[in-house]
């Protein structure tokens, strides 16, 4: 019996990382704790309820369909854009730009940092490439839930490579088998000790 599960958004065009070998890097991970067997010890149902178990949520992109903000783990997609050329000036980054993030200055693109999302609209939009991709990677998130308490997930790293994920996520789940209580959402166990698993 799995005590956890993996939720992905499906492979749209919006996506800016691969899904699928992540997932397969995160169940590696999962088989390697022993999640099931140590967590099971602590549960005493043959059919465990919803907040019994770890929830884990994959979003290929910022737009997030999967909802990791507010599961125990969770990754958004991160395609980080930079200038790279010459710019026409043909604003065709800021008419894609949802968050308003892009504007222009005298020599070309500006990209507002603080407003972006990361998500390669802009860069997708660019008809000359100007624009194109910087770091890739995911956002990671941890402890986030619903429920009578809700609580959106911390953000553990802002842009992680598939195998630092992979070590995130190890981290998580040896620090809520060792310190957390029998049904204690990962969220209120952060909470309680207001501790953040080692990156």
């Amino acid at each position: 019996m799995e005590l956890f599960t993996i939720k992905k958004c499906f492979n749209c065009p919006n996506r800016v990382v691969d899904l699928d070998k992540l997932e397969t890097k995160l169940r590696q991970v999962m088989v390697e704790k022993d999640f099931n067997t140590r967590l099971g010890s602590r549960v005493e149902s043959a059919k465990p309820m919803h907040h019994q178990m770890f929830h884990i949520a994959l979003a290929g992109c910022p737009n997030s369909c999967s909802q990791p903000q507010i599961k125990d783990f969770g990754v958004q997609g991160q395609s980080v854009p930079e200038l790279n050329g010459d710019c026409k000036q043909c604003e065709a980054c800021i008419e894609a730009c949802p968050e308003g993030a892009v504007s222009l200055g005298r020599r070309g693109v500006l990209i507002n940092t603080g407003k972006c999302l990361n998500c390669g609209q802009c860069i997708r939009a660019c008809p000359t490439g100007a624009l194109v991709e910087g770091d890739v990677g995911c956002r990671v998130l941890a402890g986030g839930k619903l429920g009578r308490h809700p609580r959106l997930a911390s953000e553990l790293a802002p842009i992680a490579s598939e195998n630092e994920v992979a070590d995130n996520l190890a981290q998580c789940i040896e620090f809520f088998l060792n310190e957390g209580r029998p049904g204690e959402r990962f969220g209120s166990l952060l909470e309680r000790t207001g501790r953040v698993p080692k990156r």
